[in-house]
């Protein structure tokens, strides 16, 4: 199978989705939940994979894919942006948590993204293709550690998978200081990847540095509202997390997301712009 015919399967089953939808309860409003996604292709055996060993990038715990799958020859992964209605609400929104981004993110990772994922898995197993998503699979976790070197108060989060981290590999995007991931189509949406046994060939990656789509301009370390984000440190994981804790301790449920919208990669590669 090429890397088109997996292409118009995985858009075939996007644009069919008849629940591509977050409601919105205050506006008794349903709003489209992403626009079109992105799609990249990886190889198990890339020489980056490597990289993520290391306690400076991730750590043991995280897994090769030819760990989570014998035989891997291809990660495929994918960038589903939030749509413009939901990143408008929560550039403008005044509050500490905004309910259009909440309703996204509800939607997104409470049926959406894994019913994509679970078609796109279910149609390449029908042509005879093994395939494993790892942030779905019972051996995904993360554990987490303090960081305490060079004076500093942070948390290292170690998962066996990265989302972020595989659509590096695949060719999507680099990371910002706000440790997102930086996309042609910005960075507000949520990732998704899954492992095949067929072997697609991969995408040129045209960047070679991980923080290569950032430009590095403040707008993210301006929109925390805790001071959590540096040019120097990046996102303080500490501050966030306890942040987002705060939220759902206060408001029952929700997240922050103030460094996702509002800024120059919200929607687009800022490096793009800068080079014009």
């Amino acid at each position: 199978m090429d890397k088109q015919e997996i292409k118009d399967i995985f858009y075939g089953i996007f644009n069919g989705k008849d629940n591509n939808f977050a409601h919105i309860a205050s506006e008794n409003l349903d709003v489209p939940l992403f626009e079109e996604p992105l799609i990249g292709f990886g190889a198990a055996d890339d020489p980056k994979w490597d990289e993520y060993k290391r306690p400076e990038a991730i750590g043991e715990e995280w897994m090769y894919p030819t760990e989570w799958m014998e035989g891997a020859k291809t990660v495929i992964s994918v960038f589903f942006p939030f749509s413009e209605e939901i990143k408008s609400r929560a550039r403008t929104c005044p509050e500490e948590t905004c309910e259009a981004w909440n309703a996204g993110l509800a939607a997104a990772n409470g049926y959406f993204n894994k019913e994509v994922i679970t078609a796109l898995m279910e149609a390449l197993e029908a042509k005879g293709i093994k395939a494993v998503a790892p942030s779905y699979d019972p051996r995904m976790k993360i554990v987490n550690y303090p960081v305490t070197s060079g004076g500093r108060d942070d948390l290292h989060f170690v998962p066996t998978w990265s989302e972020r981290h595989a659509a590096f590999v695949c060719g999507l995007g680099t990371f910002g200081i706000h440790r997102h991931l930086i996309t042609e189509k910005g960075c507000a949406g949520r990732y998704a990847s899954i492992i095949i046994d067929a072997e697609v060939e991969p995408d040129e990656r045209d960047y070679t540095e991980i923080y290569e789509n950032c430009i590095h301009c403040g707008a993210c370390t301006r929109r925390c509202p805790i001071g959590a984000i540096t040019d120097e440190a990046l996102r303080n994981l500490k501050m966030c997390s306890g942040r987002g804790g705060y939220i759902r301790e206060k408001y029952g449920s929700g997240s922050c997301g103030k460094c996702l919208t509002g800024i120059p990669c919200e929607s687009r590669n800022p490096r793009r712009a800068v080079k014009k």
